[in-house]
């Protein structure tokens, strides 16, 4: 009896010991992206993650549930208003990443990595189309040191 009851005792250890190394609060297996979705209305954009860590790789999936196409930029900081007078070639080269014409009811996908350089940064979701900016589409998000 005495040996069974040692044999119970020892694998619930175990298995309790093994439950614990394998806890991973929240984090994604090693190489597995984090999904992000990102969600664009008319005129509002919403982000189910909004502070990032350097070198993580997020797969961003991005629905447009707005009646106006709209398109989801990753810049590096804020730029306010002040691009949209610019041509979109240069609002690209600013860009760290973007989406283009997102239909309305449509799903596109990115996967980006903020590099270690951008910790401790505050870039902004935005849709710079006319006049969708101004209306709200932007979301300042951080990225952590």
């Amino acid at each position: 009896m005495k040996q069974r009851w040692f044999l119970v005792v020892s694998t619930f250890s175990l298995l309790l010991a093994l439950a614990a190394c394998g806890t991973t609060t929240g984090n994604t297996p090693a190489g597995t992206p984090t999904t992000v979705q990102v969600t664009e209305t008319d005129f509002k954009i919403d982000a189910s993650v909004t502070t990032f860590t350097p070198g993580t790789t997020y797969h961003f999936v991005v629905t447009n549930k707005g009646k106006t196409a709209h398109e989801l930029m990753i810049m590096p900081k804020s730029e306010g208003s002040m691009m949209g007078g610019m041509p979109m070639g240069d609002m690209d080269k600013m860009a760290l990443a973007s989406i283009e014409n997102l239909n309305p009811g449509e799903t596109k996908t990115l996967d980006y990595t903020f590099p270690s350089s951008a910790a401790s940064s505050h870039p902004e979701f935005a849709c710079y189309l006319p006049g969708h900016y101004e209306a709200g589409m932007k979301l300042g998000v951080s990225v952590s040191s």
